[in-house]
């Protein structure tokens, strides 16, 4: 079972589906491996792409053997209060209300885009990702 091979498939097929690879992690679990891929895209992804993606990565694990044993996959998208912190992150989630912290102020507001590395708001504020301490969609 190698890590890095079994992330290349997977980022191959969720960037074929045209979604963003949140995170994946390959990790045992008693005496099975679970496979938590999360993933996600600007708007919202759905149930039905999430089960998509499941298909397609169990179908290319099963055929290459990619992991050997048995195994438990566990497809889904990233919860509300999970840290941002990528710039898949910040793709994401555009259109959405995040709270944010940064070394000289704390707010709630609307990422309204993300272009060159800045991160704005529509409130108006313009952020540098790099100074951000912590940041989490809102509810």
């Amino acid at each position: 079972m190698a890590h890095d091979d079994v992330l290349e498939h997977v980022e191959k097929i969720v960037d074929g589906f045209g979604f963003l690879l949140v995170d994946m992690n390959l990790f045992q679990a008693g005496r099975r491996k679970i496979l938590r891929v999360l993933v996600d895209r600007v708007g919202r992804i759905g149930l039905d792409e999430c089960a998509k993606v499941s298909r397609a990565v169990s179908d290319t694990i099963e055929t290459l053997d990619l992991i050997g044993d048995a195994y438990t996959l566990e497809v889904s998208s990233p919860g509300i209060g999970r840290q941002l912190s990528t710039e898949n992150d910040w793709v994401r989630c555009v259109g959405r209300r995040i709270e944010v912290k940064t070394e000289s102020s704390e707010f709630v507001s609307v990422l309204a885009s993300y272009n060159e590395g800045l991160l704005t708001f529509e409130d108006g504020k313009v952020t540098d990702p790099a100074s951000v301490l912590s940041a989490r969609e809102a509810i």
